[in-house]
């Protein structure tokens, strides 16, 4: 699951995650240590174990200092057979906040930013974006594409273990 959210927010698997569901705690095990306290690894659990029924929900946690805090929510089960690939992009709004942008207020203040070109942060801020960063567009195609590669993704995640 980790590995469809990082395509659908834009960001590049840079840093540790977990999901939480009451007391479980799940991530790589590969990239915790003891002091994580008592975490399952995830790669031993499938997510018809983690998401039993509908309406289940899990805490996403990634950038542990951004401090990015998602619920996921299992919302419908469907075991008609699909003419699509799966995981597929149904819909969004605007564009997700660029990672190591400094989490949810500080995302908040480089909107506010974005607003005030006579801010004294603003040239840095579009520099550091980039020219043509819009936080109201939502790139549906991006997140298509990164989705469609999702194979390749968690192979080359994988092989940076060896």
């Amino acid at each position: 699951m980790h590995h469809i959210i990082q395509p659908v927010m834009g960001w590049e698997n840079r840093h540790l995650y977990e999901f939480s569901i009451n007391t479980l705690h799940f991530a790589d095990s590969r990239l915790v240590d003891e002091d994580f306290g008592d975490v399952t690894d995830v790669k031993t659990v499938l997510l018809e174990d983690v998401f039993p029924k509908t309406r289940t929900t899990a805490i996403y946690f990634y950038d542990f200092g951004d401090g990015w805090k998602h619920q996921v929510e299992l919302i419908e089960v469907s075991n008609a057979p699909q003419n699509e690939l799966l995981p597929s992009f149904v819909s969004g709004q605007n564009a997700c906040p660029p990672e190591d942008c400094g989490g949810a207020y500080r995302y908040r203040e480089l909107l506010e930013i974005l607003t005030d070109h006579s801010h004294e942060e603003y040239e840095s801020i579009v520099e550091w974006l980039g020219p043509k960063f819009n936080p109201n567009a939502l790139n549906s195609l991006t997140i298509e594409k990164g989705l469609g590669s999702l194979g390749s993704r968690i192979k080359g995640y994988e092989r940076s273990f060896k």
